[in-house]
């Protein structure tokens, strides 16, 4: 037996016993179907799917994940410029357009480089490099990374460079 939600908590429901009801999972899947077919919501569609088994365990999570992150989005707003999505960032090029040119202005630009700063993004010991140095052998055309204590060798000289 399953606990079904007669308002489903996305709608505003309770985890209160009088909005639970035991169903077996046929009836909760019939429950979600018909749920999705009164209100269209995804979450219903996809309780109703994953269910039914229609729709296997890895693909379903993946679906709840990408749904929940447009809801997300269209909640809260790209972080840094505060701008809402208008449907699926992924395909609308123009709300894409409109973002890149929103994170190029000077208070989006102080914005971010604060917030890396509160956060001490890739400062420290947090940066992959931390305590090493970069060489380059211009004879073998590579360059690699070794700790800053490490003698450098003949034919090798300090920092990066594309080479070839």
């Amino acid at each position: 037996m399953h606990k079904h939600h007669i308002i489903p908590k996305y709608m505003g429901g309770s985890d209160d016993p009088s909005n639970l009801i035991d169903l077996s999972v046929e009836e909760h899947a019939e429950a979600h179907k018909r749920l999705f077919e009164e209100h269209g919501h995804w979450q219903d569609y996809l309780a109703w799917q994953g269910l039914s088994k229609m729709i296997p365990r890895d693909e379903l999570i993946r679906q709840v994940q990408s749904e929940a992150a447009k809801e997300r989005l269209k909640r809260l707003g790209n972080p840094f410029t505060g701008t809402q999505t208008q449907g699926n960032f992924a395909i609308n090029e123009e709300f894409r357009k409109q973002v890149a040119s929103l994170a190029q202005t000077d208070e989006a630009k102080a914005k971010r480089k604060q917030t890396f700063k509160n956060i001490k993004h890739q400062s420290g010991e947090k940066n992959s490099n931390f305590g090493k140095k970069w060489i380059y052998n211009q004879e073998l055309k590579i360059s690699k990374c070794i700790p800053k204590s490490e003698e450098i060798s003949d034919g090798w000289s300090v920092g990066r460079k594309l080479i070839w």
